[in-house]
């Protein structure tokens, strides 16, 4: 499936922000559980409301899938999104087959 440009300049908008950008850094490396938003906010050292607002614009860029557990919110990364991002800045990347098997084999998880 081809992403369309729309949605890759959303995505890469949403990660075009330093704090944001080490938000999904960190979400990407805790895995698939992800984290907490107060753990989160532990590890920036920003505020709730400022966490918060960064993981909703991740969110609706559709970078971030978010579940609630009782009282508290886990967000945790949409490896589909990222996996056709980065298919997509990849696809006429050199010898295409062998960039696109390099990401399979970084994420198997997400490989198409």
């Amino acid at each position: 499936t081809t992403m369309n440009i729309k949605d890759a300049v959303e995505q890469l908008a949403a990660l075009a922000e330093p704090h944001r950008l080490a938000l999904y850094r960190q979400l990407v490396q805790a895995g698939p559980d992800g984290l907490c938003v107060s753990d989160l906010q532990a590890r920036s050292g920003l505020s709730q409301p400022t966490v918060s607002f960064h993981l909703k614009t991740l969110s609706q860029a559709g970078l971030l899938l978010r579940d609630k557990q009782g009282r508290h919110v886990y967000y945790r990364p949409h490896f589909d999104a990222m996996h056709a991002l980065m298919s997509h800045l990849m696809e006429n990347c050199c010898e295409q087959q062998a960039c696109l098997q390099t990401l399979n084999a970084c994420c198997p998880e997400v490989a198409a």
